[in-house]
């Protein structure tokens, strides 16, 4: 009975020492550590350290970089993928060994911001884009490493395929603007200067058209733009978003502390440049112009000489500006009918309290005009160019749906019957005439005119 008491005891030392031994040679294979550091690595990107993980000549850098951080993105599809990538994580679970393979198999966790969350396909902008990431959902993966260790040095098996599996939304669609601001900059003009030449000019301004293809993109970087004379910088704006195809970018005195401007209110002579850039400082368009100021004489002031069924039946106006032919609206002017006392095209009744041209142009016609009302017995105005004006005013158009237009009005408590005379000019020193109009006050009130 000794005996075999010896015998068992001797077998349970025997199993207590392989057990021993087999927990020691358990734990001097570790495999975690190089797991983390795998990890670690492939949130980092950097491809120089990954590329330790192959076997020479099994991959190269740029391969790794053409899933990690595609090349030929714009500042704005990198900022979008990093963001995504700031809220990557992993959690490294225990290795399960099996020691007849020489492998360990661990499983990791891999959190990631759902970035096909509505909130987040939804963000137009960064700041909106890390609020929706920062409240997004979590999508989990669970990834199987398996790790070699049967020789000197431990080994992780198919990294390719862990670091794909990672970065697989670099290649998901995510309608971020490719491509640069300039690309999508179809067409650029000098408003009311064809030839990139300014006479007389208090305003200067640009019009660009984006491709309408630009608006179905998401991170539409903002744009500012400067304006320079020469060498010195006049004005720089704010930062603004792209809002429309096409847009206006003006110069204006009151953008400026005054300095570029002579004493005739004009900008001085010199060659001026409209630089316009996106948020980050790439180029979109730069375009020069040329200002020049000429001294006119004073023009002489004439009216037609109508007989007054011309002023019933039709507008009697006369431009003489080509510029402003060009871009008014002819159809669309005339003598505006305030207090419904019109008797004709270019007539009102002796009860009228306001006369008023309606001058449209287009919506590009920015600048100031200066007007004198006459008045004159007889339809030949005759004296009228030394007679003083009755009334004297100056307007900037206001701007409707689909035009703009100078109200170009005189209101008294009465109006003697004749003939008004308006006089419209481009500068307040009164010396360039734009255009003229003319038109009856007739003895009868409109009632009676109309017989009712």
């Amino acid at each position: 009975m000794r005996d075999i008491k010896r015998i068992i005891s001797g077998l349970l030392t025997v199993c207590i020492i392989i057990t021993a031994a087999g927990c020691n040679k358990q734990e001097a294979v570790d495999v975690r550590p190089l797991c983390e550091t795998f990890f670690n690595d492939v949130k980092e990107g950097n491809a120089s350290k990954l590329l330790s993980y192959f076997e020479p000549s099994e991959i190269t850098s740029e391969e790794l970089n053409a899933v990690i951080r595609p090349s030929g993105l714009n500042e704005e599809q990198y900022a979008y993928l990093d963001a995504i990538k700031k809220t990557m994580a992993f959690t490294v679970q225990d290795p399960i060994y099996d020691m007849e393979s020489k492998q360990a198999t661990v499983f990791v966790s891999y959190y990631l911001a759902d970035y096909s969350s509505q909130e987040v396909t939804s963000a137009k902008d960064f700041a909106s884009l890390e609020t929706a990431l920062a409240s997004a959902q979590n999508n989990i993966q669970t990834l199987n490493v398996t790790v070699d260790f049967s020789g000197d040095t431990q080994k992780i098996l198919e990294p390719k395929v862990l670091i794909d599996t990672v970065y697989a939304y670099t290649s998901a669609e995510n309608d971020v603007m490719p491509g640069k601001l300039k690309d999508y900059c179809t067409k650029s003009e000098f408003v009311l200067a064809p030839e990139r030449v300014y006479t007389n000019a208090a305003e200067l301004g640009i019009r660009i058209t984006f491709n309408k293809e630009l608006f179905g993109y998401r991170f539409i970087p903002d744009i500012r733009y400067s304006v320079s004379a020469d060498d010195e910088v006049l004005y720089t704006s704010d930062v603004f978003a792209v809002s429309e195809e096409v847009m206006r970018l003006d110069l204006t005195k009151d953008m400026t502390d005054g300095s570029a401007y002579n004493d005739s209110g004009f900008l001085k002579d010199g060659v001026y440049t409209f630089t316009v850039t996106d948020d980050r400082g790439n180029e979109i368009i730069t375009m020069k112009c040329r200002v020049q100021n000429k001294t006119y004489e004073k023009e002489e002031i004439t009216f037609q000489n109508l007989k007054k069924d011309h002023y019933l039946s039709n507008l009697v106006f006369d431009f003489k500006d080509e510029d402003m032919k060009t871009n008014a609206y002819i159809y669309k002017s005339g003598w505006w009918d305030y207090d419904n006392t019109s008797v004709g095209k270019s007539a009102f009744g002796s009860n009228t309290k306001t006369l008023g041209f309606s001058l449209a142009v287009n919506k590009d016609i920015t600048n100031e005009l200066y007007y004198d009302y006459y008045y004159s017995k007889d339809a030949d105005f005759k004296g009228i160019k030394d007679a003083e004006p009755l009334f004297s005013s100056s307007c900037k158009p206001s701007v409707y749906d689909d035009q703009s237009c100078y109200d170009l009005d005189y209101t008294a408590e009465k109006f003697e019957p004749g003939f008004y005379g308006i006089v419209v000019y481009s500068d307040a020193s009164k010396t360039h005439i734009v255009m003229t109009a003319a038109c009856i006050v007739v003895k009868e009130s409109s009632s009676e005119v109309k017989g009712t």
